[in-house]
């Protein structure tokens, strides 16, 4: 059916003006070709902005080399390898990411033991290295049932997406909310506006200038965030706030 999808693109099956039966077959036909149709233009999507992504460092990389091989008597040797170190490590970063999409699209079932969250999130800030103050409070006794790995992963990815736009502070809360345990990351940058607050969670996707791969983010953290999230029945969101960027992560108490 999905090679029929991607041969004909949006063919579709005629619908018998007689109806009954075949009629009904002929619309589910149709409805399961649209819907391959989609997935077929979003893998093309992805598969785009993937490869556009890569080649920035790398042409970066390149053309650093080129010229320090061109002129070995001028310029900086040590300035030459830390900008190809940076480029470097923007590779690594989209690479790794690409590696844990590739594992959550193929339905990877994500293991399932008692994590305290609380303690989670304490961990995941003690590895960061933040530019500007980051205030950590936790409640004790937030258990959730999941895969400890990939829920560092997402708290990881909140914390470095609120450290590449903070102006002047963090703040991050693991608190209990009804039959649910919640991690909130607010930053004082520049915000997500309200128009935005779906499109931030898609692959790729940068809003404006100031939320740019200048800031060394590779266009895919909020995104499997979020894929995490849904993994273990829970809920990645931004949430109002009266200055900058307020993330919720929700995920269900263990019980």
């Amino acid at each position: 059916m999905e090679e029929l999808a991607e041969e004909h693109g949006a063919g579709r099956v005629t619908v018998p003006a007689a109806g009954g039966e075949a009629e009904r077959l002929a619309e589910r036909v149709n409805g399961l070709l649209a819907r391959l149709e989609g997935a077929l233009m979003q893998r093309r999507a992805f598969i785009s902005d993937a490869s556009h992504e890569l080649r920035t460092p790398i042409t970066g990389l390149r053309t650093r080399i080129e010229l320090a091989l061109a002129a070995p008597d001028d310029g900086d040797a040590v300035d030459t390898l830390r900008h190809s170190l940076a480029d470097i490590d923007r590779l690594h970063r989209i690479v790794e990411d690409l590696f844990v999409l590739a594992r959550i699209d193929s339905g990877d079932i994500p293991a399932r033991e008692p994590i305290d969250l609380g303690v989670l999130v304490e961990a995941e800030a003690a590895l960061r290295t933040p530019p500007v103050p980051m205030v950590v409070k936790v409640e004790p006794g937030l258990v959730v049932g999941g895969d400890r790995q990939r829920l560092g992963h997402a708290v990881g990815n909140l914390l470095a997406n609120a450290e590449r736009y903070a102006a002047a502070h963090i703040e991050v809360e693991a608190r209990a909310d009804g039959d649910g345990a919640v991690v909130e990351v607010h930053d004082d940058g520049p915000g997500i506006p309200s128009a935005d607050r779906d499109r931030v969670f898609e692959r790729f996707t940068r809003l404006d200038p100031a939320r740019s791969r200048d800031k060394g983010g590779s266009g895919l953290g909020l995104s499997i965030a979020r894929e995490i999230a849904v993994a273990h029945g829970g809920t990645l969101r931004v949430a109002d706030g009266s200055y900058g960027a307020r993330l919720v992560l929700r995920l269900p108490l263990a019980r």
